[in-house]
């Protein structure tokens, strides 16, 4: 009588597994890692910024510091950010538009 082959362990389907799990994985870690749209911009040069303003005006920069002062008006905001260390503080105003929509503004007291 003959015998039926013995059902062994799928090769095909185990590395088609293992590749579709390092994909999710991957994908997932990039999902998690990667930067939302409105912090691509390039970060401000403070230097150039208290030197001469006008320069900058019209472009989009990244600014990372402590939020001093908030005052909101009908027509956009006026805020003060605090750059540098707390021995030698720079500030810095910043005027931001009524459609400012993406970027995160939380101070502190």
């Amino acid at each position: 009588m003959a015998r039926r082959a013995s059902s062994g362990v799928n090769t095909g389907a185990l590395i088609i597994g293992a590749i579709v799990f390092i994909l999710v994985l991957g994908g997932g870690y990039w999902f998690l890692n990667r930067k939302p749209s409105g912090f691509d911009a390039p970060e401000l040069d403070i230097e150039q910024a208290l030197s001469n303003s006008r320069s900058l005006s019209g472009n989009r920069y990244q600014v990372t510091g402590k939020l001093i002062d908030r005052n909101i008006e009908s027509n956009g905001q006026i805020i003060t950010i605090q750059l540098g260390e707390e021995t030698n503080p720079k500030f810095l105003p910043i005027i931001i538009p009524e459609d400012f929509k993406n970027g995160n503004l939380n101070q502190q007291s």
